[in-house]
Parts: structure tokens; sequence; C-alpha cells
């Protein structure tokens, strides 16, 4: 079994070198399920994403508002809501992180929003959130708890005890959800239809399986796990005690509107400090890189490189240097554990794989300068 294995495993490694396991493994669903808490606490990680919430709205003239949440979120209707016990479903977008006068939401008026809640003045990121293109589907929860309903209202399955079916995502590999529970390493996705939930407390691993939480090539496999439903705040979990490899279900498809409005421009870098070619950089001093758009920051993670070059690079080792993510400037900062080498070019790489929260890919960019005494 463990040649047949490792077998296996080095064929799908291949099919997605070359990108034809990827319909078998998957990304992120095209859309969400989530609750309007979650939302609000987490709107960078929804921030252009297309969700679906099970939440009561609230009509002040021409207003509507999803009702009590820590912060306003206003809906805006592609069609007029019909019912009271269904599903809000559209593109989810944070104010702030929009420029004003964007001629991609040219045709929603934020002007009443922006008076109510702000005085008229452009707000800041995390303060005002909108559900642009928004629908509404009626129906009730199943009764039979599921991965999607227990992402849409975990306060009702919470404490129970359930059997969940779902795809093996990994430990949150594709983005699925905006945050890990960090209770043990163990810890992993199971997805279906356009639900997601943390599993701890189990490990993967069973007769004739044994998956890695932190490898792709083992993501796509259909599992059973029993066990309860925790929550703390706007995190939601399964605490597993039995797992074991299942087949796929008859799911019900889900349908997922595409886009409504045109993609963002890829990101790109608008400044650095230092600027290409500059010399007398101090031995001690800290690197700053600013992007176009909001970036995706465990995509940073082993794509930066960083060393001397030159025919009078010192032989040694690159520097070895810490990299943090600044959310508020959209940038990141380069901090080096030792003193550089002095009057030594210093060469930056951010490669491929860097991508903005939505997903498109940062282009290979590269800078160099020079380092002082």
């Amino acid at each position: 079994m463990q040649v047949e294995s490792g077998l296996n495993r080095t064929i799908l490694a291949a099919l997605a070198v070359l990108g034809l396991a990827a319909p078998l493994v998957g990304q992120a669903p095209d859309r969400i399920a989530t609750t309007a808490e979650a939302l609000v606490g987490n709107p960078l990680f929804f921030h252009g994403k297309r969700i679906v919430v099970r939440h009561a709205v609230k009509q002040s003239g021409a207003l509507f508002e999803l009702d009590a949440t820590p912060k306003p979120v206003f809906v805006y209707w592609k069609d007029s809501p019909v019912g009271s016990d269904g599903e809000i479903r559209g593109e989810f977008y944070d104010l702030g992180r929009m420029e004003e006068g964007d001629s991609r939401f040219s045709s929603y008026d934020f002007a009443p929003i922006v008076e109510l809640i702000n005085k008229g003045r452009w707000p800041g990121r995390d303060q005002i959130f909108v559900i642009l293109g928004a629908t509404f589907i009626e129906g009730s929860l199943p009764q039979t708890p599921t991965i999607r309903a227990i992402a849409l209202a975990p306060d009702k399955y919470e404490g129970s005890e359930v059997t969940l079916t779902g795809r093996f995502k990994g430990r949150n590999l594709y983005g699925d959800l905006p945050q890990g529970v960090a209770k043990t390493k163990w810890d992993f996705i199971l997805q279906s239809a356009d639900g997601a939930i943390w599993v701890t407390g189990v490990r993967p691993k069973g007769k004739d399986f044994d998956l890695d939480p932190g490898a792709r090539v083992d993501t796509g496999k259909w599992m059973e796990v029993k066990g309860t439903i925790q929550r703390d705040g706007t995190m939601v979990w399964l605490a597993g005690k039995d797992v074991r490899l299942a087949t796929a279900p008859a799911e019900v498809p889900i349908e997922i509107a595409r886009p409504s409005l045109p993609a963002e421009p890829p990101p790109s870098v608008i400044f650095s400090a230092p600027l290409a070619g500059e010399t007398d950089f101090p031995a001690a001093g800290k690197v700053r890189i600013q992007f176009s758009r909001d970036m995706s920051p465990s995509t940073f993670r082993d794509r930066v490189r960083i060393h001397y070059v030159g025919s009078n690079a010192p032989s040694v080792a690159p520097p070895n240097f810490t990299l943090t993510y600044n959310d508020a400037n959209r940038s990141v900062e380069i901090k080096f554990k030792d003193p550089l080498a002095s009057y030594q070019t210093i060469e930056i790489l951010l490669t491929d794989g860097i991508t903005a929260i939505d997903g498109q890919a940062l282009p290979a960019w590269t800078l160099r300068f020079t380092t002082g005494q």
C-alpha cells in the first residue's frame, strides 16, 4: 500500500505541475457562505468576493441595511427582495478600500450612506460596508446539518453532535476561510458547496489514508468527520472525534452569479524605499515596498528572495530577514537580522505567486540598491 500511495502522490504532483489536477483539487469556491458578523470582522478577506448570508434586513427610506451588525453593512439590491426567510447573495465591499469615484461603481449611489454615517466624507477602511448586486433567495435551512448550513447559521448548531461530509482542503491551502483556529498541527479545512469549516482535535489519518494538512497533493479527497460544533465569536470549528474517507455525495447545485463588475487591474509596485539604483543605503536600514492593491499576506511566504550580486559580492550566505505586511498602507517592511555588508549591491526579488486579495497575480519584480559604509 505504501508503494501505491507514493505512486499516486507522484502522479498527482506531476498533474498539479501541469495544471491538470486543478479540477480535482479545486480552488476556493466562487462564492463563500458566511455570516454578517464574519464579514465585518474580516473585511480584508471578504472584500471584492461574492458572498451569501442569512440575516435580517432593515429599511430606512430608500436605504437597506443588515440589522444589528457591529458596523454598518448596506445592501444594494439587484432585484427587489421577496420573503423573509432566505439568503442574501451579492458582492461584498469595504468602501474605504475603494477609490472615491471609481468608474466601475458608477451605477451605485453611495452618497446617502456616506452622508448618513460619515457626514459626507469618504470613509476610511473598516468603517462602512456594502453588498452590491444583491439578490434574495427564499428558503429554510436543512433539517440535517451540512457544512454550508453551519457556515450560514453557526449559532443554530453550536454544541450539536454532527457528521459532516466534505472535501479535504488541508490547512486552508486554498483560502476557503479568513483565518485558522490554531488548535493543533493537524487542523484542516472541510469544504462542500460554498461552505467550509475548520476541523480540529483529530488527525486526518485512518485505514488506507494518511493526509498531510500542508500538502496540496493530498487535497480534494472526500471525508466524513464526526464531532461537535464549537465557536468563539466569528470563529467556528468542528471538534472532531472520528474521521474516515467518504464518497462524493450528490450535491444540490448552488447557483453562483458571475461577477457584476469588471475585475480590478492586477497589482503592481508603486513605491519602494530605497529607490531602485539608490546608493549609500544604511547597513542596518529597513526596506519598504508599497503596492497598488490590497495584497494577500500569506502569498509572500517563500516568494521573496534577497541576495548580494555583482563581481565583488561577498562569498557569504544571503542576508537573513523578516517580512511584515502592513494592511493600512498596502506595503511590506523588510528588516535584516544582521547589518548588511558595506558597499555591496543588494537584489530583492518578488517572484511569481504573490497575489492581491482577489487572486490576481503580481508580476515578478526586482529592486537593486547599494549599501554604504
